[in-house]
């Protein structure tokens, strides 16, 4: 048995930096906490900040006009694609989708972990829905096939990235239907053919800043989908013809994304990411990889370089692993409490020197007796 003390004590850890690696909400870079510091500073005539001013002033517009251009760029979307800045999460979505796009057809769903699970439940009380391929039998540690599909199809959706059981798909999957990307965990991470995609949305408490904003970018022939019957607020329509403020804004998560997408275009945009990322994650698979005494469930050619996976063999042992991790400023290690287990969260914001520290961590962990 590995304690924690004599783990902690062996690294000599000088605790001067504290490392997140947490699934979401997650740590933010450091520059943009700067940024949104300096926002909220109280100036000596006490005038309001940027969250105590009216959505609909000139103060505020220059956010959402800032962040829409950001987006844009990011996603490489001309004007065939309505952008949307939403409220009420991934989950909202989940629901959303098939009541506006779903009223005449089938939704078809691709079923690859925890949420495109949790994505097929919200849909079966408002459409008529079928799984169209599932990894369910390997316990979502592959990436399903898509297998017939309805020729009523109103669209084919799936998760992009798991957060939860850690795995990823290397592209979109192709269907004669449109295809819907949730790229909750994932967006901005790497260059993606966005404009292949019919919607992408994303909730922003990963790559985008902090919780309370959902990006939706929805090909605008998609838009004439949404019954009038539908209340205004639930209706996707009726969210595009109010750019976005059929109600107050969440102000505060509206500035956190605009701030992080132009850092994510300052630091070299998507290309600076994936090559980032790939060296992240690859560093920190490998190190799991070395030692016998971690265990990775998820086959390579779908592994997350997101959500990084794994348990120890000796399952007993997790308790104080965990323990000894956030003793040594390693936190969020915790995996998600459906699947129990260790999860590394490797967002944009996640700097090589936290792998870096991570790595130590695992490598002196697997090398005590």
């Amino acid at each position: 048995m590995r304690d924690s003390a004599r783990v902690i004590a062996a690294l000599d850890w000088s605790m001067t930096q504290i490392h997140n690696f947490g699934a979401g909400p997650t740590g933010l870079p450091l520059a943009v906490r700067e940024r949104l510091a300096d926002a909220l500073q109280v100036p000596f005539d006490h005038a309001p900040s940027l969250l105590e001013v009216s959505h609909r002033g000139a103060r505020f517009l220059e956010v959402s006009t800032r962040l829409r251009a950001g987006l844009r760029t990011l996603l490489g979307l001309g004007d065939s694609h309505e952008i949307l800045l939403m409220s009420g999460g991934a989950q909202l979505q989940f629901a959303l989708l098939p009541m506006n796009l779903a009223a005449s057809g089938t939704a078809t769903y691709l079923e690859s972990g925890h949420w495109s699970r949790t994505a097929v439940a919200q849909a079966r009380p408002v459409s008529r829905v079928e799984i169209v391929g599932s990894s369910a039998a390997t316990g979502f540690t592959t990436l399903p096939a898509v297998g017939p599909v309805p020729s009523d199809a109103a669209y084919l959706h799936y998760c992009g990235n798991e957060t939860i059981h850690g795995v990823q798909f290397s592209a979109p999957p192709t269907a004669e239907s449109p295809v819907i990307a949730d790229l909750s965990s994932e967006i901005f991470s790497r260059p993606y053919p966005f404009s292949e995609l019919a919607v992408v949305y994303a909730s922003a408490q990963k790559n985008l800043g902090i919780p309370g904003l959902t990006v939706v970018a929805m090909r605008r022939d998609l838009l004439e989908r949404s019954p009038r019957s539908l209340p205004p607020i639930l209706s996707y329509r009726a969210w595009a013809e109010a750019e976005s403020m059929p109600n107050t804004p969440a102000t505060a998560a509206w500035l956190a994304t605009m701030e992080m997408v132009e850092w994510m275009l300052r630091e070299g945009g998507l290309p600076a990411m994936a090559a980032r990322n790939a060296a992240k994650a690859a560093a920190v698979y490998a190190c799991l990889d070395r030692h016998d005494c971690f265990e990775t469930p998820v086959a390579r050619e779908a592994r997350s370089s997101m959500n990084v996976v794994f348990r120890l063999v000796d399952r007993a042992e997790e308790p104080e692993f965990l323990k000894a991790a956030n003793a040594a400023g390693l936190l969020g290690l915790e995996g998600h409490r459906a699947v129990g287990g260790m999860r590394v969260s490797l967002y944009n914001a996640i700097e090589m020197s936290s792998v870096e520290a991570l790595v130590a961590f695992l490598d002196a962990y697997a090398q005590r007796g």
